[in-house]
C-alpha cells in the first residue's frame, strides 16, 4: 500500500505543480461561465443599422397605423438614458443624453406600377440590399375572410426576429381594435374581462410535529434548473479534466518504456491504482476550489438555502465514484495501446458512456423520477452523474434509492477496477499489438 500511495503522491505533486493545472483552475470556470459573461458584456453592443421595410397595403387601412407606430418607436422606444439606463428615455435626443439601444425601423409604402407583382419586385429590392424585407397585407385581414396569406412578411434574414414580431404586434392590435368598434364593444372592458391570471409555482407546505406551519417556498430557475444542471456540468468537467489525460499519460509512459522500469518495482495493479488515486486527488483539489466558490457565491447572492450541505457531500461521493470508474477505464485502454492512433479509436466508445447523462439532461430535469430517469440511474457507468442530477432536481429520488444507487456505483467501480487491472497487467508490457475488443475481453478473463 505504501508503494501505491507513493505513486499517487508523485502523480498528484507533478500535476498540481504544473502550469497546466494552474491555468486549468481558471479555464474551467471560463468555459462554464464565459458564455454568460460574453452575453452580458455584449448586451448593449447591437447592430444599429436601420431596417427598411416596404409595406404593400392595397386597402390602405393599416398603413397610417404602421407609419405612426414606427415613428413613435423610433422616437421613444429604442433609447435609454445613459446615466440610469431608463428604457423610457425621456431626455433629449439631440443633446446626447440618450443612447440608442435598438435599430430604427424605416417604413416605406409600396405602390405597384401597372401589372407588376409586388412580391417579385420587392424581392429583387431585398436582394439588392435596398430593403431588409417587405410585408404584404391582404384586404381580407380586416374582414376576417379566409385567405391563403392574409398577412405575410418576406426577408432573406429570418434570424432577425425583432422586426416581424413588432410588425405582428402592431397589426394585430389595430385589427383587434377595429373589430371591437365594429361589434360596438368597449375595448378597455373586453381587455379587463379577458385579462389572464398569472400562474406561479410553489413547493409544498409542511406541518411540524409541534403544530407550526412552514409555508411553501416559491420555485425559481435557480433551484429547479441551475443547481442540478450546473452540478452535472461541473462533475462532467472534472471527469474530462483527468480521466482522458490518464489514458494519454499511461500511453506516453508505455511508448517511452518508462512503464517497464516502474513494473520492476511495483505490480501493474499497484501502478494503475497509484495513478488512479493521484488523478482522484487532483480532481478533489479542483472540486474543493470550485465548491468553495459555489458556496461563497450562493451565500453572496442569498440562494444558499437552495443548496443543502448534504448536496456537497453527495457531489464529492459521486465524483469519487465517477473518477474511479472512468479513470480505471481510460487507464486500461491506454495500457492496451502502443500508438496514439489506436488509443483514439478506443476512446470513442468510452466517451459515449460519459456523454449519456449529458444527452439526457433536459429529459431528466423535466421528469427526475420518471421511468427513463430511473432506468438510466442503473445504467452502470452513468449512475454517478444521473443520480447526482436527480438528487438535486426537486423533489429528489425516493428514499430507497439513496442506498441502491451508491451500491450500484460501488459495484460498478469494483468491477471496472478488477477488469481494468487485468487489462493493465497484460497491456502495459505488450508492444506492437493493435488492441481489439475480443483481445481486451480475453485479457480480462486470463489467469
Amino acid at each position: 500500500m505504501n508503494k501505491v500511495l507513493a505513486i499517487a503522491r508523485a502523480e498528484f505533486v507533478q500535476a498540481v505543480m504544473s502550469k497546466a493545472f494552474l491555468i486549468g483552475i481558471f479555464i474551467m470556470p471560463l468555459f462554464m461561465g464565459g458564455g454568460i459573461a460574453f452575453q452580458a458584456a455584449m448586451e448593449d453592443r447591437v447592430d444599429l443599422t436601420p431596417r427598411k421595410l416596404a409595406v404593400y397595403d392595397p386597402a390602405g387601412e393599416l398603413w397610417a397605423t404602421l407609419e405612426a407606430a414606427a415613428a413613435a418607436r423610433n422616437e421613444h422606444g429604442i433609447w435609454a438614458l445613459e446615466e440610469d439606463g431608463d428604457p423610457q428615455g425621456e431626455g433629449d435626443v439631440e443633446s446626447g443624453e440618450r443612447k440608442q439601444m435598438r435599430p430604427k425601423f424605416i417604413l416605406e409604402r409600396y405602390e405597384p406600377a401597372g401589372d407588376e407583382r409586388p412580391d417579385v419586385v420587392l424581392s429583387d429590392r431585398v436582394r439588392d440590399d435596398e430593403l431588409h424585407g417587405f410585408a404584404l397585407l391582404d384586404p381580407s385581414i380586416l374582414g376576417g375572410e379566409e385567405s391563403e396569406r392574409p398577412f405575410a412578411y418576406h426577408t432573406d434574414e429570418p434570424t432577425f426576429t425583432e422586426l416581424p414580431k413588432w410588425l405582428e404586434g402592431v397589426v394585430n392590435q389595430d385589427v383587434r381594435s377595429r373589430r371591437f368598434r365594429e361589434a360596438d364593444m368597449d375595448q378597455a372592458l373586453a381587455a379587463q374581462l379577458s385579462k389572464e391570471v398569472k400562474l406561479t409555482t410553489w413547493g409544498l407546505t409542511e406541518a411540524a410535529s409541534d403544530g407550526t406551519i412552514k409555508d411553501a417556498e416559491k420555485d425559481n430557475d435557480v433551484r429547479t434548473f441551475l443547481i442540478p444542471f450546473g452540478s452535472l456540468m461541473l462533475l462532467f468537467m472534472l471527469v474530462m479534466t483527468t480521466a482522458p489525460q490518464l489514458m494519454n499519460q499511461v500511453l506516453e509512459e508505455k511508448m517511452q518504456r518508462i512503464s517497464e522500469v516502474l513494473v520492476s518495482s511495483v505490480t501493474p495493479f499497484q501502478l494503475m491504482l497509484g495513478k488512479l488515486l493521484g488523478s482522484v486527488a487532483v480532481s478533489s483539489t479542483l472540486a474543493a476550489i470550485y465548491l468553495g466558490g459555489v458556496a461563497f457565491s450562493a451565500h453572496h447572492f442569498g440562494v444558499s438555502h437552495y443548496i443543502p450541505l448534504s448536496a456537497y457531500g453527495w457531489f464529492v461521493l459521486m465524483m469519487v465514484f465517477a473518477l474511479l470508474m472512468y479513470g480505471s477505464l481510460f487507464g486500461a485502454l491506454g495500457s492496451a495501446c502502443s500508438e496514439l492512433r489506436d488509443a483514439q479509436s478506443l476512446m470513442a466508445p468510452a466517451m459515449i458512456m460519459i456523454m449519456i447523462p449529458i444527452f439526457a439532461v433536459t429529459t431528466i430535469i423535466e421528469s427526475p423520477n420518471g421511468s427513463l430517469a430511473t432506468a438510466l440511474t442503473y445504467f452502470p457507468t452513468a449512475t454517478p452523474m444521473i443520480f447526482l442530477l436527480r438528487l438535486l432536481a426537486p423533489p429528489g429520488p425516493p428514499a430507497w434509492e439513496l442506498i441502491t444507487a451508491p451500491l450500484m456505483c460501488l459495484a460498478t467501480t469494483v468491477v471496472l477496477l478488477w477488469a481494468s487491472g487485468k487489462i493493465f497487467r497484460v497491456g502495459v508490457l505488450s508492444q506492437g499489438q493493435a488492441p481489439t475488443a475480443r483481445k481486451l475481453v480475453s485479457w480480462v478473463f486470463s489467469k
